[in-house]
């Protein structure tokens, strides 16, 4: 539900699509513990009893903060869930090179580059790679629902 808006950049439908989604939740679910927390630049609603959720909403956070370090503190904190959850590895990975400008580390072929260097350098591309896409993200308004 998240993902795919932050793949495309946009950081304000990811916010919308999140609190569409835990506001059903929580009207379909009222015997879910939920925490709201809240400062004077955000608040959070916390679902004990469901992690992976919580680093979602997270995620949204540090995204608009633009902090690269909470982001590696948030993965490392909920490797474990993650883990279980199959393929966010890949989309992650993604929004960090996308939002905080942490390079994806590319998988090499030693015998295509060994090859390369003997044909005369990047195989078709000069050597070099694409630059990367980084999104600055703006802080999001607090969508209303609608």
């Amino acid at each position: 539900m998240v993902f795919p808006y932050l793949l495309v950049g946009n950081l304000r439908a990811a916010n919308k699509a999140f609190l569409l989604f835990t506001s059903k939740l929580s009207s379909s679910n009222p015997g879910l513990g939920v925490q709201e927390v809240g400062s004077a630049s955000s608040d959070l609603r916390v679902y004990p009893s469901l992690p992976l959720l919580n680093f979602l909403g997270l995620l949204l956070l540090a995204i608009e903060k633009g902090s690269a370090d909470v982001f590696r503190q948030l993965k490392s904190h909920y490797a474990s869930y993650i883990k279980d959850a199959g393929n966010w590895n890949e989309a992650l990975a993604q929004v960090g090179e996308m939002y905080f400008g942490i390079k994806v580390p590319s998988q090499s072929n030693p015998l295509f580059d060994m090859m390369s260097s003997f044909m005369g350098g990047g195989g078709g591309s000069g050597g070099q790679k694409p630059a990367s896409r980084r999104v600055e993200a703006a802080p999001a308004p607090a969508p209303a629902l609608d």
